[in-house]
């Protein structure tokens, strides 16, 4: 009785400090983020109105959507380089489709639609790519998706001759810059399809696949999961994301270039990353990588309306992205002393009940 009470011997007042210490890096992140909110509404002339949030509203969408792609890939414990080609070139073939049309005299919204959907099939194709050869040639994502990097963004080139593609119609310019209530329309896009795919990671069988798979591909394989055609619709789904993110960054500038991604992948895994997301797989959260975009942004926001050079944003993103890496591997060895498990919200008795109900139906795995 008396060691419970005064914790001796590794009683549970003993490791009621390390389970609130890890109580609270859970939301380093948004602490984060609210400093900053504090630090540049004091510090940056402006930065405290509507034109100033709409503008890191706008400016985080088109990140965002890589982002939630590049989230759903590293839960699963995988990684897609090609992100930032893959906008460039879902821009520039758009915008190669909207440009010709508006030249022909249209400047409707189905050009606009048929060129969004030119973007997101592209992105698709390429994603699906990715996943088909990382699924069935057994390589490693990083070597292929650094490979497909090169290769999409020779495409785009092709595609544009190296030059920007202009002259995009009206109702792209619109949609890539209009406005309800101050939100820019890309944000809403963006933020849709954040809790989309948030509802999805959490609640469905696919959003469970994916931490597991990260956790523990071998497990996975064992409860008869198909990992080929999970991990090709998990690349397709990047893919698809980061064309519509291509489309949308032409529309908003009216312009596509295949130089268009060259810092997106650095933003994509930097929200990531310091979004929470472990770059080893297994857990994290879709709305903390919505705070990781948002953290990015008001740096660049903030340092323009204070007239810091723009090279010490990336020196800021740098030491965040280690400083998150540390911190969970921190929260890791936390989690060891404590016993507690990773936070993957049940996966593991839900993949064996979603294992055992598939052998039930079928009579045999499906084959990985």
């Amino acid at each position: 009785m008396l060691q419970r009470l005064f914790g001796a011997g590794g009683g549970p007042l003993e490791r009621t400090p390390n389970k609130a210490v890890l109580f609270g890096l859970r939301f380093t992140n948004l602490a984060v983020l609210l400093i900053l909110l504090v630090f540049f509404a004091l510090s940056a002339p402006g930065f405290l109105s509507l034109v100033s949030f709409s503008n890191i509203l706008d400016s985080t969408s088109v990140f965002l959507l890589l982002a939630l792609g590049e989230t759903f890939v590293i839960f699963a414990g995988g990684i897609d380089l090609s992100v930032g080609s893959m906008l460039s070139l879902g821009g520039v073939a758009s915008a190669s489709y909207m440009s010709e049309r508006f030249a022909a005299g249209d400047d409707g919204v189905l050009t606009t639609v048929v060129g969004i959907l030119i973007a997101c099939a592209v992105g698709l194709l390429g994603g699906v790519l990715n996943g088909v050869v990382i699924a069935y040639m057994k390589l490693d994502p990083l070597i292929v998706t650094l490979g497909t990097l090169g290769i999409f963004l020779g495409i785009a080139d092709l595609i544009s001759n190296g030059l920007p593609v202009g002259d995009l119609p009206p109702a792209a310019f619109t949609l890539g810059n209009g406005q309800f209530l101050h939100v820019p329309y890309v944000a809403i896009i963006a933020l849709g399809f954040a809790a989309v795919l948030s509802f999805v990671a959490r609640k469905t069988r696919f959003g469970r696949y994916c931490y597991a798979i990260g956790a523990s591909q071998e497990s996975v394989r064992r409860a008869g999961v198909n990992l080929n055609r999970h991990t090709i619709m998990l690349y397709g789904i990047s893919g698809a994301l980061a064309g519509l993110a291509g489309m949308l960054n032409a529309a908003h500038f009216s312009s596509a270039s295949s130089s268009a991604g060259a810092n997106a992948l650095l933003v994509a895994i930097a929200a990531v990353v310091i979004g929470g997301t472990p770059i080893s797989g297994g857990e994290g959260k879709i709305w903390g990588t919505v705070i990781g975009a948002l953290i990015y942004t008001l740096l660049d926001n903030g340092f323009v309306l204070m007239g810091i050079a723009s090279f010490w944003q990336l020196v800021v993103v740098g030491a965040l992205i280690i400083l998150a890496v540390y911190l969970d591997e921190y929260q890791r060895r936390l989690r060891l002393t404590v016993g507690i498990s990773r936070d993957t919200e049940g996966v593991a008795p839900a993949l064996a009940a979603d294992g055992a109900a598939g052998q039930d139906s079928t009579g045999a795995k499906a084959s990985a």
